[in-house]
């Protein structure tokens, strides 16, 4: 549908795909893209509808709010990024027995989401990566809890943001998300 040199790799159409015709893999640069499988398409046009290249929504940061803050907690503050801003707002979600979603890393799966939903964990979230992000099947998983009534933080790129707010269509009153500057 687009140029595959113009994706931003949100997996906003993977996961929306109702028959998984769709699935993300590297190019040869390392990032991650759509590969339909034309077999399996059944051209119901949900991909299109998601894409926030295709569909983006220019009225989510017309006027952003701008906020100085930083951890009291040297600990935290030095093995986060900026600041531990991310920490304060994880923190307080799960408080309310939310869950948290972010990138994390390991060697047998390198960068990608997950969810978390106990404070002991918050460490795997924390820092930057500075490479793309696998979300899988975190937009689902989301979208399933929020429906359950948790709580969710949200934290990823502008594009992954995008994705996930246009896969789930409408706004939820207990999702907070959080988008990064990635060098992208």
């Amino acid at each position: 549908m687009i140029n595959p040199k113009n994706c931003c790799g949100c997996t906003a159409c993977y996961a929306i795909c109702p028959v998984n015709a769709i699935q993300m893999v590297q190019n040869g640069e390392g990032f991650y893209v759509p590969k339909v499988d034309p077999q399996k398409c059944i051209r119901c046009g949900k991909c299109q509808q998601v894409c926030p290249l295709m569909h983006p929504n220019l009225n989510l940061c017309s006027k952003p709010d701008c906020y100085a803050v930083y951890h009291r907690n040297e600990q935290i503050r030095t093995n986060s990024s900026s600041g531990g801003m991310f920490s304060l707002l994880a923190e307080e979600i799960l408080k309310k027995g939310g869950c948290v979603c972010g990138a994390t890393y390991t060697s047998e799966k390198g960068c990608h989401h997950i969810i978390i939903n106990s404070i002991n964990d918050l460490e795997k979230l924390r820092g930057s990566k500075y490479i793309q992000s696998n979300v899988g099947d975190t937009y689902g998983q989301t979208k399933k809890l929020l429906d359950e009534g948790k709580w969710i933080l949200y934290s990823g790129t502008p594009c992954q943001i995008a994705g996930l707010k246009n896969y789930l269509v409408k706004d939820y009153e207990r999702l907070l998300t959080v988008d990064l500057v990635c060098h992208g």
